[in-house]
């Protein structure tokens, strides 16, 4: 088997070494590629988190069970449990059909 020879290998260095058009080139496409390896993962890696932060905004945990599912269900799914308290119930009724009149009267004593 034939080894390279020295000089091809010399050649190279001094393009790389010396400022000509080529080692500028070969600089260039060396740094180029280290910032594809570098900031493509970093950039993927910051939108999977974005995505995990939005989708775990939208899970509840079931405090019977113990299971998680979204929040858009009012019913647990695996124990049947209600999830909605009775205050958020309340919360939901218009104010005028909460309150009470109240009319005063004379008590004679």
């Amino acid at each position: 088997m034939n080894k390279p020879s020295s000089l091809i290998w010399m050649v190279f260095i001094l393009l790389v070494i010396f400022p000509t058009p080529a080692g500028k080139f070969i600089i260039d496409l060396a740094g180029g590629i280290f910032l594809i390896f570098t900031i493509i993962p970093l950039i993927l890696g910051g939108i999977g988190w974005f995505t995990w932060k939005k989708i775990q905004s939208k899970v509840t945990t079931c405090e019977a069970c113990g299971s998680t599912f979204l929040n858009s269900q009012t019913i647990c799914p695996v124990c049947g449990k209600n999830i909605r308290n009775t205050t958020d119930i309340l919360e939901n009724i218009p104010a005028s059909a909460a309150t009470v009149d109240i009319k005063s009267e004379d008590i004679d004593l």
